[in-house]
């Protein structure tokens, strides 16, 4: 039983790659939220539920956005890659 060998292209996304990504999509939505907050000043009538319901859930989904480690784009990535034979397996 031989191991397995690791290639560059296997590898997962690095710890704070993943980090950034999910800082940028909480950063976002709270964004989302800042529009939300000032549309409730500026919108008549009954049409000021939208952006109430908007700083209200935003806060929720950005959280469990934030939280939320991607780890299918790794495996995407090993499961295409792995008919690509290695350079250590190659023999003449």
């Amino acid at each position: 039983m031989t191991p397995e060998t690791q290639s560059l292209t296997s590898l997962p996304v690095s710890p704070n790659e993943e980090r950034k990504s999910r800082l940028g999509q909480y950063l976002i939505a709270m964004a989302l939220r800042i529009v939300c907050l000032f549309l409730c000043f500026v919108t008549p009538g009954w049409w000021i539920i939208f952006p109430v319901v908007g700083v209200v859930v935003l806060p929720l989904i950005a959280v469990g956005l934030a939280n939320v480690v991607n780890s299918t784009a790794s495996k995407t990535l090993r499961t295409r890659e792995s008919n690509v034979p290695s350079l250590t397996s190659f023999t003449p």
